[in-house]
């Protein structure tokens, strides 16, 4: 119990002691403290607070009565009458608000009135409770939401309940109310479980409706969620429509902590349009991904990031918000690796797969072996002395890699087929072996880098071509054999690099200053000719062919000839320097003109004709944070006949007096537009995204409530990509270029507080049509979120209306109804 304060500072702080309390109880006050000693208690007015161990009891007035050793905690009045100082009780990551708290330290037992508790993010309002000894709470009216606001828009009114700390909530009838109104639905009696109960129940979730759609009327994802333990669960989903399409998924969730978590996702669809339609779309997709904790094991890892779809086809998904639509590519990789603590030595086994839905390609690579020995100095064992500087040769660093994989690359036709032997035959495999030796010399005071090194390698093959004429085409047929051969590299080479500081200052107010970095780089590369080439008359009308017969194995040697090659390279880089009365620290500025732009380039010494190969160039501009440049482009120094199309071994500058004819070319500009508070929440967002990413990328992609950010008012995203590819087609034009031109826009303006418009839209500019649009609205209704999607124009058309609960523990308190894209 609680005894009399013995002092008091300056402050209006006490402390005070009692034999059955471990640690110190403080208690302070803004406006002043009273001490009553004939009725013995303590009066704590404005602000006052008090601390023991994790809990603090703050309010506009506290008494503390040692005689009936009780604390009584109210508000009170302003000048308007209005409430101020609310009880506030706060224990850990609980908080209590009420109007009036009182408590007995002899009976345990309280008195609360207008109490507000708040668990994680679920709220808990009592219009009269009352703490017996046993810690239980009997109240009447109460209301459980999840709303924070002090009218909540909606909560379940309790009647009368008792509640069980940390263990449950049992109620007597309930029903919903909605923005103050009460509506017929609602329950005899009601268990609401507390955060410490870990015991998960199962259950079935509500699917999401068609009325109509180009498979019928239906519905998707009616599921029944099956928790298996606390490291365990998962959930089956079902789709089903009237004309035949129907599909089966399981999504699987597991985390044992400090050990591995992840998330498994199988599924399977079969789409039809009708009942007539005799060739459906069979499709399985398989999403895994598994994550390592780095504590579990530092010398063993074990990752998997699979993303697998048998027909090839992202865009064939009933998902209106199908986050694959618009990519080509998926990959799949499933990796093992093991640590040598002292050694150079890493190993690791890799399963990988890509898929192209552009190409219609599969390519596997099952398994992968890799063995890396990183740069160690095989000469330091003669070093006597450790002090003083190193000899040359004790300089020279190894390398060595040991690879062996088995890889296919073959038809997705084949896959849909079930052409598994046609798979298994298109199999490559090899081992490769190779080992580098380099060191690094300081040249001219440390100014120069020379960089001298020698790499070898043994490839050894298991296939290899067969090449012969055929005489009633005369064509060239190529054949592949099981025939184990050896292949061998060797090259040695030399690079000269260096650094080089230009200034040039300008006139003006602020002295402006432009800092150009020069980075030139010079290297040569001699590679002989160690394999035996194939040269027999089996071109057209028997015209000579030499060839290399590992050139379309798993390890390829395509050198037929010596090669001595003399490559340069220029990257350059300019900012500007000024000075700038908003930087505080140095009182300058500092913009990046030109980030980055470089020429590459090389020449064979060794070659009969066009010695010379296209120069490469790369352009990267960001003078701001909204606006964005990368460019890249290839030219050609040689002349053209005219006839042909072809290149002829004479320089374009002393036939037609041009310096280069661009080959290809490639443009991409970002541009966004927003507020200054904008572009720092999109920077706060991004990282956010970063940081919590994980395999549910998808299903926070179907909540957006936790995209689409109201604090920015408007936002404009424009992009343009450019690509040109110059022809070299005999037949057509020689000043002909294939172009794709695509402008893209993504938008978002804040219409009210609440709500929100967004547009995404992508235009072809070649074919001067509107290839994808889609419209999003959403309302933030506080603890509600509002949003209709409609794609209008696009292959996957489709509407999606959705209302759900922002809460994660209503997340499967959702209403859709949904109109799927046409696949057929």
């Amino acid at each position: 119990m609680l005894l009399p304060f013995f002092g008091y500072t300056q402050k209006d702080t006490v402390y005070t002691t009692d034999h059955s309390i471990e640690n110190i109880i403080k208690a302070s006050s803004k406006d002043s403290m009273i001490q009553d000693r004939k009725a013995n208690q303590l009066h704590l007015y404005g602000e006052a607070v008090v601390f023991y161990e994790d809990i603090i009891l703050s309010a506009d007035y506290i008494l503390v009565d040692f005689n009936k050793n009780e604390v009584f905690a109210s508000y009170t009045y302003d000048k308007d009458s209005n409430r101020v100082g609310l009880p506030k009780f706060t224990d850990g990551t609980e908080e209590i608000i009420a109007a009036k708290i009182r408590y007995n330290f002899d009976t345990k037992k309280g008195f609360i009135q207008e109490v507000k508790i708040k668990q994680e993010e679920n709220y808990l309002y009592m219009e009269v409770a009352k703490r017996h000894a046993n810690e239980e709470v009997h109240f009447r009216n109460g209301k459980f939401t999840t709303c924070d606001l002090d009218e909540p828009h909606y909560h379940f009114h309790l009647s009368k309940a008792i509640m069980i700390p940390e263990k449950r909530i049992v109620s007597g009838p309930m029903n919903l109310w909605i923005k103050g109104v009460p509506t017929p639905l609602g329950l005899p009696f009601i268990f609401i479980p507390q955060k410490k109960v870990k015991e998960q129940k199962r259950g079935f979730l509500f699917p999401q409706v068609s009325v109509q759609s180009p498979y019928g009327m239906g519905f998707q994802n009616l599921g029944y969620y099956l928790p298996v333990n606390d490291s365990l669960h998962t959930t089956f989903y079902a789709d089903l429509y009237t004309r035949g399409t129907w599909g089966l998924r399981n999504q699987t969730g597991y985390k044992i902590r400090y050990r591995f978590q992840g998330d498994l996702n199988v599924g399977f669809q079969r789409l039809k349009s009708g009942f007539l339609d005799t060739l459906p779309i069979k499709k399985v997709t398989f999403i895994w991904t598994h994550r390592q904790d780095p504590k579990a094991n530092p010398l063993w890892n074990f990752s998997a990031g699979v993303n697998f779809i048998s027909d090839n086809n992202p865009k064939a998904n009933l998902d209106p918000l199908n986050q694959n639509y618009f990519q080509n590519s998926l990959n799949s990789d499933i990796n093992i690796s093991r640590l040598f603590p002292g050694k150079p030595i890493t190993m690791g086994l890799k399963i990988s797969a890509r898929q192209n839905s552009f190409s219609h390609n599969f390519a596997v690579t099952a398994p992968v072996y890799n063995m890396n020995v990183t740069r160690f100095s095989p000469f330091s064992i003669f070093r006597r002395d450790k002090l003083g500087s190193k000899k040359w040769y004790e300089q020279i660093v190894m390398t060595y890699n040991l690879e062996a994989q088995n890889r296919a690359t073959f038809q997705d036709t084949l896959v849909k087929q079930q052409r598994y032997d046609l798979i298994r035959q298109s199999f490559l495999n090899g081992v490769s072996q190779s080992s580098t030796m380099q060191t690094t010399i300081g040249l001219f005071r440390n100014t120069w880098k020379l960089n001298p090194s020698l790499s070898y390698s043994n490839k050894v093959n298991f296939q290899q071509v067969e090449k012969s004429f055929d005489p009633v085409n005369n064509t060239t047929l190529t054949d592949t054999v099981n025939r184990t051969g050896v292949a061998q590299s060797f090259s040695a080479n030399v690079q000269l690099t260096t650094v080089l500081y230009s200034y040039y200052r300008f006139v003006g107010k602020n002295k402006p200053l432009l800092r150009h970095i020069l980075t030139p780089s010079f290297s040569f590369r001699y590679v002989p000719l160690l394999n035996k080439t194939i040269t027999d008359s089996i071109g057209f009308n028997k015209a000579p062919v030499t060839y290399s017969p590992f050139e379309r194995s798993v390890y390829p040697e395509g050198s037929t000839a010596n090669s001595a090659f003399l490559s340069f390279g220029f990257n350059n880089t300019f900012e500007m320097k000024r000075k700038s009365e908003k930087d505080t620290i140095t009182g300058f500025r500092k913009t990046k003109i030109i980030e980055a732009l470089s020429f590459s380039g090389s020449y064979d010494l060794l070659k009969d004709s066009l010695k010379l190969s296209r120069i490469s160039s790369n352009l990267r501009i960001s003078p701001a944070d909204f606006f964005n440049v990368v460019a890249n482009a290839n030219f050609s120094p040689y002349n053209y006949n005219d006839s042909t199309n072809l290149e002829v071994d004479e320089y374009l500058l002393s036939s037609r007096g041009q310096l280069a004819r661009i080959y290809s070319a490639s443009i991409n500009t970002s541009f966004v537009l927003t507020t200054r508070k904008g572009r720092e929440r999109i920077r706060q967002n991004s990282f956010n995204i970063n940081e919590n990413w994980n395999a549910d990328f998808q299903y926070y992609a179907l909540h957006p409530d936790q995209w689409i950010d109201f604090e920015i008012p408007w936002r404009i995203s424009l992009g343009h990509i450019l690509d040109l590819n110059r022809s070299t087609s005999p037949l057509s034009d020689k000043r002909q270029f294939k172009e794709t031109q695509t402008i893209s826009m993504n938008a978002d303006i804040s219409i009210t507080k609440r709500w929100k418009l967004l547009c995404d839209s992508y235009y072809d500019i070649r074919t001067n049509k509107v290839i994808n649009t889609r419209l999003t609205i959403t309302r933030n209704m506080h603890c509600w979120n509002l949003a209709f999607y409609w794609t209008p124009v696009g292959l996957n058309q489709s509407f999606l209306f959705r209302i759900n609960a922002t809460s994660s523990l209503f997340q499967d308190a959702k209403m859709e109804l949904r109109k799927p894209p046409a696949l057929f």
